[in-house]
């Protein structure tokens, strides 16, 4: 029987060991390029929380959140806010759970197996009791909100559906689950909320109080299975937009608003407000349309991802809510390879690797290319909304930073609403009439990425044509523990950041803005935010 994965002082050990040899190895092996070791300075960010000092965690207090309109009548399965996610996610426990790592956590599944061809035992924690009283959790509690997802036309959790082909009770606390993927990374699909009915009661570490269209008060679930968390109340209390939050911040009505804008840190003021940079799985990509004759050469993408400064980007743009990474797995995760954050700030490679490719410097017109006549130009296509127009913004820096070094940057910027797969820009995304796009993706929590490399995958706009890259994401999917899924994706990250498919840029950081009285948030992480809440406190100091 597999054992739960959780944290373990063997792990740690492992964990110290591994990074020990990583520092270690860098310098000898790992991830190589074209190119040299150049410094890319960074400002340093103004500090936007207060510093952890050593106070004992303390029972009590009340945390006071916003949640969105009519959030109280809505089924936990039926989310559509990261608000509803957040409340829900105490109230629910899922099956299992991805730490701020991201790996798999026990919830409500205690330990599993591996039987082979995609199929999983499963066996639940004994004795888990319903909010209301009415008994224990049940495999057959677990088949029928299975069943329910499925026969939703809508929701959040439909992701969940892509890997399982069936889930049914195997007798008792056991549960047998069939992918139709053979590796771990399958039980990633388990995270959706378990639910007896549509209404607001489950199990997890709070049960509501009170619920109405204005406000839900949550009181501690004493009867929950795991540690129990120190702050004992939080009361949600509806409103219409992050904005009129974030008013009520600075009224005194709520004390913590998770938030996405970039000027999150002009709310810092020490001893009084906190900001916490939280990590997300969104990353900002530059891709190559690879049908394009310009990008077929690697050493011109090797070339546009050297001569981007994507530190002066992170400062200058997003003000710092971002975070660089060469590799499409965010930095902060157990899959990443730090050994291979090699695609640095070098605009001296960068022009070297131009002429490499045949390209004469045309003296007369300054520093512009031409091979056989022509120049290097190229078209970038990138994308902004009436709201937010920070992705255009940072594509026109990305402009001038190449044009810099040679290219002939045109930058058409088409509209796009968020999930509207008729908008300009998915349109023009997929008509292919450009050499490079700046896109914004949600990676998976599981890190899967075979939609970004395989032929017709729903992500792979550039049409990427590499059977390498493509064996390498199948390789996850089929890992069957996580050493092997590790290694697969460590030679993945090595492959990639070899041959540079498209530039990973950053991903982007959302915000808590908070009173600097909660303390032990630091944990906290997209889009499970209050996956570490149990060891949250209220200081009194």
């Amino acid at each position: 029987m597999r054992t739960s994965l959780g944290k373990t002082e063997s792990r740690r050990f492992i964990a110290l060991l591994a990074a020990i040899v990583i520092a270690l190895s860098a310098l000898l092996c790992g991830c190589s390029h074209k190119g040299k070791t150049p410094v890319s300075p960074t400002e340093a960010p103004l500090p936007t929380a207060t510093p952890e000092a050593d106070i004992s965690p303390t029972e009590g207090g009340t945390l006071r959140l916003p949640m969105p309109v009519n959030a109280s009548r809505a089924d936990p399965l039926i989310v559509n806010t990261e608000e509803m996610l957040h409340l829900f996610s105490l109230v629910y426990d899922s099956l299992l759970s991805v730490n701020s790592s991201g790996e798999l956590e026990p919830r409500l599944c205690e330990s599993w197996s591996n039987e082979g061809n995609g199929v999983w035992l499963l066996r639940l924690r004994e004795g888990v009791k319903w909010h209301d009283g009415s008994g224990t959790l049940t495999a057959d509690d677990v088949v029928s909100t299975y069943r329910a997802l499925v026969s939703m036309e809508d929701s959040y959790y439909k992701y969940c559906l892509n890997h399982i082909v069936s889930l049914q009770s195997a007798g008792g606390l056991y549960i047998r689950v069939k992918m139709n993927i053979p590796g771990i990374i399958g039980l990633y699909s388990l995270t959706f909320p378990i639910r007896r009915s549509a209404e607001m009661m489950g199990t997890g570490a709070y049960r509501v109080e009170r619920s109405d269209d204005h406000r839900v008060i949550l009181t501690v679930n004493t009867d929950w299975w795991d540690k129990l968390p120190y702050i004992k109340r939080i009361i949600f209390d509806e409103r219409d937009s992050n904005t009129t939050a974030l008013a009520s911040y600075e009224a005194g009505q709520l004390n913590l608003v998770p938030t996405d804008i970039l000027t999150a840190g002009k709310y810092y003021e020490s001893g009084v407000t906190d900001v916490h940079d939280i990590m997300t799985q969104n990353m900002e990509v530059l891709l190559f349309n690879h049908s394009s004759s310009v990008f077929s050469d690697i050493n011109l993408r090797f070339a546009v991802a050297h001569g981007i400064n994507r530190s002066r980007i992170i400062t200058n743009v997003y003000m710092n809510r971002a975070r660089a990474a060469d590799v499409p797995i965010p930095p902060d995760n157990w899959l990443y390879d730090s050994r291979c954050a090699v695609l640095n700030y070098d605009p001296d490679t960068a022009l070297d690797l131009i002429v490499e490719s045949g390209y004469t410097v045309l003296s007369k017109e300054g520093l512009r290319f031409s091979k056989t006549g022509g120049h290097l130009s190229v078209k970038l296509l990138t994308s902004a909304t009436t709201e937010n127009t920070v992705r255009s913004d940072a594509a026109n820096m990305i402009a001038s930073q190449l044009n810099e070094l040679g290219f002939k940057v045109e930058v058409v910027t088409a509209a796009h609403t968020l999930g509207d797969p008729e908008s300009d820009f998915i349109k023009a995304l997929h008509s292919g009439g450009w050499d490079m796009a700046l896109v914004g993706f949600n990676l998976s929590q599981s890190n899967e990425l075979s939609s970004y490399f395989d032929a017709g995958g729903a992500n792979n706009f550039g049409h990427i044509s590499d059977s390498r890259l493509r064996l390498l994401a199948q390789s996850m999917l089929s890992a069957p523990g996580e050493e092997e899924l590790r290694d697969a994706a460590y030679e993945l990250q090595s492959y990639f950041v070899e041959n540079v498919p498209f530039v990973t840029l950053y991903f982007r950081l959302n915000s808590i803005i908070c009173s600097a009285q909660i303390r032990g948030i630091d944990g906290a992480r997209e889009p499970l935010l209050f996956e570490e809440e149990k060891l949250w406190f209220i200081s009194s100091n």
